[in-house]
């Protein structure tokens, strides 16, 4: 069974997520505690209605042709955020075997003008930097391709200011990132942790450190890895008012780019 929906306002008549994908998700969430799956056709409902508030940015009220209540649809999704379900969702769709290099980096996002004003005052990891209101999302992926980990920040955090969180248990052989990853605090820690460092040194170093040029070329990874992630809308205007919304958001796009490239490599 494929998942079809005829809306006029959304435009969609296409496949939402094939039967092989699916069946991955399915997997990943078995692994979740307390997870309710006696009727797996309305779980793939539901999260088929989040992948079209994810990739085509509607709102959930427009969702009337996916689920019975958009509303209970969208705070089911805002429950699992609060949850952590679609955080370790990413985790379940990521290889088991730890990762040999990983690549990684950080994407400042725009923050469209209705992601201000959240309840409470707090920041909901929006800074403002040379942009206007943006947020960063950092991103370490491997060397096939899978998003190993993902972190939100206020748009004007350094790059560096991340960088041990985001390498932090996965105990790679070499990390490689670009010269705003170029401090003797990171290089101590990754040496500490016996990781090599593959980072171009700044101009004004005294000591220029010499590097892989060759496995730095192969930083593309991470490129295109936040250029898939930005193809969902949702995530590339930064519509969600709290960073809890936003990096679910992220977290459910960074796992169907992993299980996608699993059926890729393993279909």
């Amino acid at each position: 069974m494929v998942l079809r929906a005829s809306h006029g306002d959304l435009g969609v008549d296409e496949h939402l997520i094939g039967d092989g994908l699916w069946q991955r998700v399915l997997e990943a969430l078995r692994r979740e505690p307390y997870m309710h799956l006696s009727n797996p056709d309305r779980l793939r409902r539901f999260v088929s209605a989040c992948f079209v508030v994810l990739r085509r940015n509607c709102t959930w009220a427009e969702l009337g042709c996916f689920v019975p209540s958009a509303e209970a649809a969208k705070r089911r999704f805002r429950r699992w955020a609060k949850k952590g379900v679609w955080d370790r969702l990413l985790q379940h769709s990521q290889p088991v075997a730890g990762p040999d290099v990983l690549h990684i980096d950080s994407t400042a996002i725009k923050c469209h003008r209705t992601a201000t004003g959240a309840r409470g005052g707090a920041e909901e990891a929006i800074g403002r930097s040379r942009g206007g209101l943006t947020t960063k999302v950092h991103h370490a992926v491997d060397s096939l391709g899978f998003v190993r980990r993902l972190l939100t920040s206020p748009g004007q955090h350094a790059d560096c200011r991340h960088a041990a969180a985001l390498t932090q248990g996965l105990k790679p052989v070499a990390v490689v990132a670009d010269k705003a990853y170029d401090t003797d605090t990171l290089r101590d820690h990754w040496r500490t942790h016996g990781i090599s460092i593959c980072v171009p040194p700044k101009c004004n170093r005294l000591v220029q450190h010499a590097y892989n040029e060759a496995l730095y070329r192969t930083r593309h990874m991470v490129e295109n890895s936040f250029c898939r992630l930005k193809d969902h809308r949702r995530l590339s205007l930064r519509l969600d008012k709290t960073e809890t919304s936003f990096r679910a958001f992220a977290c459910f796009a960074a796992a169907l780019m992993n299980l996608k490239l699993k059926l890729k490599l393993c279909p």
